[in-house]
């Protein structure tokens, strides 16, 4: 009875850590999307964005139709839309400017979710105007199958920026004319936090007490 129960009392301790790792590491929202806008051809915003993570956030919309024809970027119930016509390859981007703030204390990542897109297409990702995540080439997704794209900071020209970073572009073009695609929720991918090396530490403790145990 008594060497069950410091058992008991540490695996609660363990889900007590657990849940509040869960809670505290939960991914920051940049933007879902809801609030409408759109532009054909040129530039729409700044626009207020509501629901963010961060403050006072700011999204403006510019497209640019590449030799001609049509390129349009509008976001609506939660998707950004990127569609280019038959006669156009042109390029899309989304730029956001919020109060200054350091992504490195809770995050290491950025996250876009492609919910689908018709044809190959490609991304890049500016920093503070200046650190550049160079075009990443991507595969086509199927409607239904959504594809989750990650940023590490550490792919970044310049990952420092991340310490004090109010202003963030997203970049969005197709491989050939006639392009369309839909994007969801872009987010943080969290740190983990002192708490979670903590669990990860308690939890080898017990490990090890037991392997001692059954050498006993």
């Amino acid at each position: 009875m008594n060497s069950v129960m410091p058992k008991m009392r540490l695996s609660g301790l363990i889900l007590i850590l657990a849940l509040f790792t869960q809670a505290a590491e939960s991914a920051t929202l940049i933007d879902n999307f809801a609030n409408l806008q759109s532009t054909t051809n040129t530039v729409n915003g700044p626009v207020n964005v509501s629901g963010s993570g961060l403050s006072n956030l700011q999204r403006t919309l510019n497209s640019s139709p590449t030799p001609g024809g049509t390129t349009r970027i509008f976001v609506e119930e939660g998707l950004l839309t990127v569609g280019n016509s038959s006669n156009s390859t042109g390029t899309a981007s989304v730029f956001y400017n919020f109060d200054a703030i350091d992504f490195t204390a809770f995050a290491n990542a950025l996250v876009l979710t492609t919910e689908s897109s018709d044809a190959t297409y490609q991304i890049q990702m500016i920093a503070n105007g200046t650190s550049m995540l160079s075009f990443q080439n991507l595969a086509s997704v199927a409607i239904g199958s959504p594809s989750t794209i990650r940023f590490d900071f550490s792919q970044f020209s310049n990952p420092t920026a991340f310490k004090n970073l109010n202003s963030l572009e997203l970049k969005l073009r197709g491989t050939n004319a006639a392009w369309d695609a839909d994007f969801s929720k872009l987010s943080t991918v969290p740190e983990p936090s002192v708490t979670a090396l903590l669990i990860i530490g308690a939890l080898g403790i017990t490990s090890g007490r037991r392997r001692k145990a059954v050498a006993v």
